[in-house]
């Protein structure tokens, strides 16, 4: 991995640059800039995967120095760092991912070895995973794998803060392209929609949680479904009749419910919920937090957990409304007496801040990523050799609410 640390003054360069000469292996480069017009050359002509930006530099400062970048169309990875107030860091942020950049976060000084720690596993995982989702499929293509029967549905793990015992899964749909490779929702799940195969789609994730129980050991699975399709006419009905084929579906499965974009059929919705409740299937809300109706969700629909998305929980570390808002939304839902689930957990660092603040379940690459279904009980072998050689969950009050 290429990284350019863009820092005017000596002292900060040389901290920032030996912490990160501790992490970096040796396969990795290490350049530096100490104007921004010498970083914008770089940037040019070496094209870094990983930029740790200062934000006053001589000549060009850095807020300008990144617009330049995103308008000469730079694809890498990018660390705020700055001695700025917390309102200018996040407020360009905010900048910087309106202009399509991929920002990773705030390194506020002086910088700590595990957030840089942090930043760099996330952005190695950018240069493996992110080109191949690059560019979406059309929807002639999705529709071709899908009548070839290319895609599949992975599991990732959901484990308890209090103890790590391992107690569900959400259910992730992958595409097995010929030449891509394995590709993420990012890549087709648009097209699906236009397609109209959400409902299909839904119905093949269920029908894949039913058939893969031998790898799943009766741990339920959370099923992303949105509001358009949970509304959608004969939906529910036929989520009912396959719960009286399989008696037991409604322990296998629950709902997250994606949050709508306007309460215009909240009767509606609220039917579609209520029925499903009756039937004894429960509902989560996907992304808590992060949309404007969120609260109406919580008031007016049966939950049985909230989920706190990964917009919130992946820049906790280096941004304090982000750790405001996820500590406010795990009491929101313990005050409310529903479990709350916390995902984009990607280092040690993140799960201690969200046990301590009371959070009842994890997910995210810390613990595993998404998987094929044979390979759950492998990665629960690796996961209890874990628990048992670090001190991740010590006793503490924790909610015992189920999801």
């Amino acid at each position: 991995m290429n990284i350019l640390l863009v820092e005017d003054h000596p002292f900060q360069r040389d901290v920032i640059a030996g912490q990160l000469m501790q992490l970096i292996s040796g396969d990795d480069s290490l350049v530096f800039a100490e104007s921004g017009n010498a970083a914008l050359e770089k940037i040019i002509q070496e094209k870094p995967d990983l930029i740790f930006c200062d934000l006053e530099l001589p000549d060009m400062d850095g807020i300008k120095l990144l617009s330049n970048a995103a308008e000469r169309g730079f694809m890498g990875c990018i660390v705020i760092t700055s001695a700025a107030s917390q309102k200018v860091l996040d407020t360009v942020k905010s900048m910087c991912e309106n202009m399509s950049l991929n920002v990773l976060g705030v390194l506020p000084k002086p910088a700590s070895i595990p957030l840089l720690k942090f930043y760099l596993t996330l952005a190695q995982e950018h240069d493996t995973d992110y080109p191949q989702d690059l560019l979406p499929l059309s929807d002639d293509e999705v529709l071709e794998g899908w009548k070839a029967n290319l895609f599949e549905t992975w599991f990732q793990p959901i484990v308890r803060f209090d103890t790590g015992e391992w107690v569900a899964c959400e259910a992730l749909q992958r595409m097995k392209h010929p030449i891509r490779g394995t590709l993420t929702p990012i890549s087709f799940l648009p097209q699906i929609t236009n397609l109209n195969l959400e409902a299909e789609l839904t119905f093949s994730v269920i029908n894949s949680v039913i058939a893969n129980q031998t790898y799943l050991d009766g741990h339920p699975v959370g099923i992303n479904v949105s509001v358009t399709n949970l509304i959608k006419l004969n939906f529910v009905d036929e989520i009912i009749e396959m719960g009286h084929q399989y008696p037991n579906l409604n322990q296998l499965i629950y709902f997250e419910l994606h949050e709508p974009e306007d309460f215009s059929q909240i009767a509606q919705l609220q039917e579609a919920a209520s029925r499903l409740l009756l039937n004894g299937f429960r509902i989560a809300i996907d992304d808590f937090g992060s949309g404007y109706g969120t609260l109406q969700q919580v008031e007016f629909l049966p939950l049985d957990s909230l989920k706190i998305g990964l917009n919130l929980v992946l820049p906790m570390l280096s941004s304090r409304t982000a750790c405001a808002l996820v500590e406010a939304s795990a009491l929101v839902a313990n005050r409310i007496g529903v479990a709350s689930v916390a995902e984009g957990i990607e280092c040690i660092e993140v799960w201690h801040s969200l046990r301590d603040m009371g959070c009842d379940y994890g997910q995210g690459f810390f613990i595993a990523r998404a998987m094929p279904a044979d390979q759950l009980h492998d990665w629960q072998n690796i996961w209890e050799s874990v628990l048992e050689s670090r001190t991740l969950c010590p006793p503490i009050a924790i909610n015992t609410i189920e999801i």
